[in-house]
């Protein structure tokens, strides 16, 4: 029995030295911006400047414009085949925000406002791309940029789409993300996202795991490994600013609100909440679908969008 406790007590240790020597030795999966920029970058790719910062969007097709906002951690491609589906007919702009994707972060100044901070971002992008009405689409914290968007500037959204859309208990919301949340943890990111983690963070986001898409996972993970993107999903993560959960009710525009059943991150009776408090709302679940329901579930996605706009 003393030999079986010994080989078992040796057989942990070895164990955990893998693991951080994995994890801490391993090469730096760090991409410059120009590499992610040749790797990332779309043929309806456009560069501004928004303060010192360079900002990543892009702009296809013709019509009456929407606008598509990514998660955390996410980027533009997010929308990819919704992007698709609704080109056709619609002017199509997606942005990278500011700290995701080939977009950069101005630089951080003490007790950074970052709600206040996206609030100037959305102006200055509708402001610059001359844009006085349209529709906007919001994916997780993009949901919450969206329906803040919306509150602050109602003469220019005339319908607002929420997907799984951050908003209400967000501390708990982002207590979840705690591989970001603790410095001793951040350490793990020195030398970039492990391909392992965002492998999982990816499944961590489908109703079925087998539905994620390998060449996805890789372009998520050259974006989240980007120069200076972790370091600012860090401290955005940290920095334990939340939005005014009052201030959804100033929503006064046709409101579509989706929702994938078994999303693991923002529990679905998160819509309920949002269709009592933005009073023009209807609510749409999808079953067997997860935290991206523009992803797992695009054609329905699109098709119930559509009808939304055409009502």
């Amino acid at each position: 029995m003393k030999k079986l406790f010994r080989f078992l007590g040796f057989f942990f240790i070895a164990s955990i030295l893998l693991i951080t020597a994995v994890v801490f030795l391993r090469p730096s999966a760090i991409v410059s911006k120009q590499e992610a920029k040749s790797k990332l970058a779309s043929s309806a790719s456009h560069f501004l400047k928004w303060r010192d910062a360079e900002v990543h969007y892009t702009d296809e097709g013709k019509g009456f414009p929407i606008l598509m906002i990514h998660g955390f951690g996410g980027s533009y491609m997010n929308f990819d085949a919704l992007a698709d589906a609704f080109k056709d007919s619609f002017r199509v702009i997606r942005v990278d925000l500011p700290g995701f994707g080939l977009s950069d972060f101005p630089s951080v100044k003490e007790n950074e406002n970052y709600i206040q901070d996206y609030n100037d971002y959305m102006r200055f992008m509708l402001d610059t791309l001359h844009i006085d009405s349209l529709y906007v689409i919001g994916n997780s914290m993009g949901g919450g940029i969206a329906w803040l968007t919306a509150g602050e500037q109602p003469e220019r959204v005339k319908k607002l789409v929420l997907l799984n859309s951050a908003g209400y208990d967000t501390k708990a919301v982002a207590d979840k993300l705690a591989m970001f949340k603790y410095k001793s943890v951040g350490k793990i990111f020195d030398r970039g996202m492990p391909m392992f983690m965002s492998k999982s963070g990816a499944e961590n986001c489908y109703a079925d795991k087998s539905k994620v898409n390998p060449e996805s996972v890789i372009k998520n993970n050259i974006s989240s490994n980007r120069e200076g993107n972790l370091a600012f999903m860090l401290a955005l993560a940290r920095s334990k600013q939340f939005p005014d959960t009052t201030l959804i009710s100033r929503v006064q525009c046709p409101t579509l609100i989706v929702w994938g059943k078994q999303d693991k991150i923002i529990p679905v009776e998160h819509a309920e909440r949002f269709r009592h408090d933005i009073k023009n709302s209807e609510v749409l679940i999808f079953d067997s679908c997860g935290h991206v329901p523009m992803i797992e579930k695009t054609k329905e996605t699109h098709d119930a969008v559509l009808r939304f706009f055409e009502q």
